[in-house]
C-alpha cells in the first residue's frame, strides 16, 4: 500500500513537470520553430558567410559539407571571445568523453552547454524586454483620439511584422475645417526602421501645424530626414489633406503605394496616382520638382484606404500575393458600410487569404468614409 502511494506521488509530480515543461507548446507553433524560425536562423548566419560567392552550383557531398561547415563557423563567431572559449571546451569535453565513455566529461560538456544557453537567452530576454518598450512607445505615437468630424468617418489599423516596425500613421486637425493624414513605410523592419518612423512622425505632427500645401510638407520631410538616413535607406510616404469647408481632398505621395479612391457617384474604385519619388531617395533639391498634387472634390458615400504594401504584398501558402485585387474586392464587399466595418472585412479577407495569424510585413490602413 505504502509502495502504491509513493509510485503514485512520483507519477503526480512526473505528469506535473510533463505540464509545466509543454505549457504553452503546440502544433502551430513546433511548425513555426521548424520552418520560418529555422530558416530565419539559416539565412541569417549566411549572410555572415562566403557561401554565395565559393559554393559551385553542382550539389556535391563536398559542397553540403563546405556550407555546414561555413554556417557553424558563422553562428561560433557571433559568440563573444569568452563564451566562445567555453562553447569549445564544452565540445571538446563531449568529444572526450564520447571517446573514452566517461560520464564525468559528457556531464561536464551539458553542464558547460547549458549554462552558455542560460547567459544567451538572459541576454535575448534583456532585449526583448527593451523591445517591448519600444513597442509601447511607438504605439503611444500613434493618434490617442481620431479627430471627429462631421463629414468625415475614420479608421484604422496597423500591426507590425516584429514587435517594433518601419509602418507609421498619423492624422491631425490643426483647426476646425482642415484634417490631414501621413502613411509611410521605412525601408527596413525592426528597431532602425521604427526610430525612423518615429522622428518622421514626429516632423509630420510639427510641420503639419504650420505648413499649408501637402507637398510643402513632404518636401520639408524630405529636407530633413534625408540628411540622417543611411545609405541604400529611403522613406515612402503619403499625405491626404481634407478641406472640410469645400469637401475637398488633396494628395501628394512620395513613391508610397496608390491611394484607393470609391466614388459613390460611379461607384467605382480607381487608383491615385499623383507622381512622386521616395524620401531620401535622391538629393534634396529634386523631390520639390517630383511631386504632384492631386484634387479631387468629394461626395456623400466616397472613401478614400491608405495602405502599407504588407497589405497587398502578403502571401498565401502558395506563394501568391493579395494584391490590388484582392484589396479592392474586400473594398467592394462593404463599400456602404462605416469605415470601421471597411476595414475589419480588408482584415478578415487577408487573414483568410493568407491562412496564418501573422503577415510578413509591417501592415497599416488609414480608412475616410465621406458621411
Amino acid at each position: 500500500m505504502q509502495l502504491s502511494n509513493y509510485m503514485n506521488k512520483k507519477l503526480k509530480k512526473i505528469k506535473d513537470f510533463y505540464s509545466l515543461y509543454t505549457s504553452g507548446m503546440n502544433r502551430k507553433e513546433i511548425e513555426q520553430l521548424l520552418k520560418k524560425d529555422t530558416m530565419e536562423a539559416f539565412s541569417y548566419f549566411k549572410r555572415k558567410t562566403i557561401i554565395d560567392d565559393q559554393i559551385p552550383e553542382r550539389r556535391s557531398l563536398k559542397s553540403i559539407l563546405f556550407v555546414f561547415k561555413e554556417i557553424f563557423i558563422s553562428f561560433i563567431m557571433q559568440l563573444t571571445p569568452a563564451r566562445r572559449f567555453f562553447y569549445g571546451i564544452g565540445i571538446l569535453c563531449f568529444i572526450v568523453g564520447w571517446i573514452q565513455v566517461d560520464w564525468f566529461y559528457i556531464i561536464g560538456s551539458f553542464v558547460i552547454m547549458n549554462f552558455l544557453l542560460a547567459l544567451e537567452l538572459a541576454n535575448k530576454l534583456t532585449t526583448r524586454d527593451e523591445l517591448e518598450i519600444a513597442r509601447e512607445i511607438q504605439l503611444s505615437l500613434q493618434p490617442f483620439k481620431i479627430p471627429e468630424s462631421r463629414i468625415l468617418s475614420i479608421a484604422t489599423f496597423s500591426k507590425p511584422a516584429k514587435v517594433v516596425g518601419g509602418d507609421f500613421f498619423d492624422i491631425v486637425q490643426p483647426h476646425d475645417e482642415r484634417i490631414i493624414s501621413i502613411l509611410g513605410d521605412v525601408s527596413e523592419k525592426g528597431i532602425s526602421a521604427a526610430l525612423y518612423a518615429a522622428y518622421a512622425q514626429s516632423m509630420f505632427q510639427s510641420l503639419s501645424e504650420t505648413i499649408i500645401s501637402p507637398s510643402d510638407i513632404m518636401h520639408s520631410l524630405n529636407n530633413l530626414i534625408s540628411k540622417r538616413l543611411r545609405d541604400g535607406d529611403f522613406i515612402t510616404a503619403v499625405i491626404a489633406l481634407f478641406d472640410l469647408n469645400e469637401k475637398s481632398l488633396t494628395i501628394v505621395r512620395a513613391g508610397h503605394n496608390w491611394p484607393l479612391y470609391y466614388c459613390s457617384g460611379t461607384q467605382t474604385i480607381t487608383e491615385l496616382k499623383p507622381k512622386g519619388i521616395s524620401i531620401g531617395s535622391f538629393d534634396l533639391t529634386p523631390l520639390s520638382g517630383q511631386l504632384e498634387e492631386q484634387k479631387i472634390h468629394l461626395n456623400h458615400g466616397d472613401l478614400l484606404l491608405l495602405y502599407s504594401d504588407g497589405i497587398t504584398e502578403a502571401t498565401n501558402p502558395q506563394n501568391h500575393m493579395f494584391d490590388l485585387s484582392g484589396l479592392k474586392s474586400a473594398i467592394e464587399e462593404s463599400v456602404n458600410e462605416s469605415s470601421e466595418t471597411i476595414i475589419g472585412r480588408i482584415n478578415s479577407r487577408l487573414q483568410q487569404f493568407v491562412k496564418a495569424d501573422e503577415l510578413q510585413d509591417d501592415a497599416t490602413m488609414v480608412a475616410f468614409k465621406i458621411k
